[in-house]
């Protein structure tokens, strides 16, 4: 058994949180930090994943934990139009796609004269 949740926890600085499984959320990277995190889900979701989303400002800070393996720190950039969508199924899905930004550590260069280990 994997010691791994099978949860997403987004937070807002505020306390606020966002608890989701992680089979409606999708997360794609670029290096230079952006992370679009794509959420696809039935209706009853979708609603409170929007409602969490919908009343950030941009630049605000946000942390989210995938499956509770350690906070990852980053700015809200925006949020997409909701999207309704039917599947191969006929079945429909709501969409929804939520940019981050991710807050990065640089290591300072080090310093000329420095000590010596």
């Amino acid at each position: 058994m994997s010691d791994i949740s099978e949860n997403v926890v987004f937070k807002k600085d505020s306390g606020e949180e966002l608890d989701i499984n992680q089979k409606y959320v999708g997360l794609k990277t670029r290096p230079d930090g952006i992370m679009t995190v794509n959420f696809r889900s039935p209706e009853d979701e979708i609603i409170k994943i929007k409602d969490f989303f919908e009343g950030f400002r941009s630049s605000e800070p946000i942390n989210f934990d995938i499956g509770e393996t350690g906070n990852i720190e980053c700015y809200f950039k925006g949020i997409s139009p909701l999207l309704e969508k039917t599947n191969e199924t006929g079945s429909n899905y709501f969409f929804l796609s939520v940019t981050l930004q991710e807050l990065k550590e640089y290591e300072e260069e080090p310093q000329p004269g420095g000590c010596c280990f």
